[in-house]
């Protein structure tokens, strides 16, 4: 199915293959739901100078997604996941910036309680192109994650960047968290980083949050959504952050 989107917000559910376009110079807002079990593709095209802030929330049983982003001259996609599910979950998302001044903020926050296989990939194929990636996931009880975060500057890349973090909170009884950081560069007009980080809950804060009177279950959740409430930092549109924030609060208090 394909979907020329509307200008201003738009929302529906993803329980298909489905192709979505923008028009020149236009800017929208999509909220993309995925419940119960879902396999399917998802391509974007964002045309000439077109902006779009897109969040995919997830609280599906089973998820499988093939994701293909193309953005062409100065268009921009500020990208959002909220992996917020009990279920396995499997995405590969490729971010292709066809057209010069095209740009890319790309964040995800992740609740990993099953096996979790993630693949992020930016190419830079035009000049004066940014991306950006961040990626921010919590291991909870039975958690497995894989992730992999990929920035390629084609030759054709000249004056762009690329950069990427991942933060990983293991609460206690998590499996493993594998991080694959790659920077692939072609071209030496460019400025790119990589940044990883893996480590337990922090002692000192969860001990001074019990000592302003919370139980230690209730600290380690404020710790939580405060942890994932980064995805956030870069979405400009007041009501889709408040709506992520809550849904956010409201899963955390579910599962951990």
């Amino acid at each position: 199915m394909s979907v020329l989107l509307n200008q201003g917000p738009n929302r529906f559910s993803l329980t298909h293959d489905i192709e979505l376009s923008t028009l020149k110079d236009t800017k929208h807002s999509l909220i993309l739901d995925i419940q119960d079990e879902v396999e399917a593709s998802l391509k974007v095209d964002l045309a000439y100078g077109s902006t779009l802030d897109m969040f995919c929330f997830n609280t599906s049983n089973q998820l499988n997604t093939q994701e293909i982003y193309t953005l062409n001259q100065d268009s921009v996609l500020n990208l959002s996941y909220g992996d917020l599910t009990q279920g396995e979950t499997t995405r590969t998302v490729m971010v292709n910036l066809e057209g010069q001044g095209s740009q890319v903020q790309l964040s995800s926050a992740t609740l990993i309680s099953k096996n979790t296989d993630l693949k992020y990939q930016f190419t830079h194929k035009a000049q004066h192109t940014v991306g950006d990636m961040k990626n921010y996931a919590v291991m909870i009880k039975d958690g497995n994650l894989s992730l992999y975060a990929i920035g390629h500057i084609t030759e054709n890349g000249a004056y762009s960047e690329t950069h990427q973090s991942t933060r990983v909170l293991n609460l206690e009884g998590s499996k493993k968290a594998a991080v694959y950081p790659h920077l692939i560069i072609d071209n030496n007009e460019v400025q790119a980083s990589h940044a990883e980080s893996t480590g337990q809950m922090d002692d000192d804060h969860l001990y001074y949050l019990q000592s302003r009177g919370l139980s230690e279950a209730q600290a380690i959740r404020l710790m939580v959504k405060g942890y994932l409430s980064s995805v956030t930092e870069n979405i400009a549109d007041a009501s889709l952050k408040d709506l992520i924030l809550e849904q956010i609060d409201k899963k955390v208090e579910e599962i951990c």
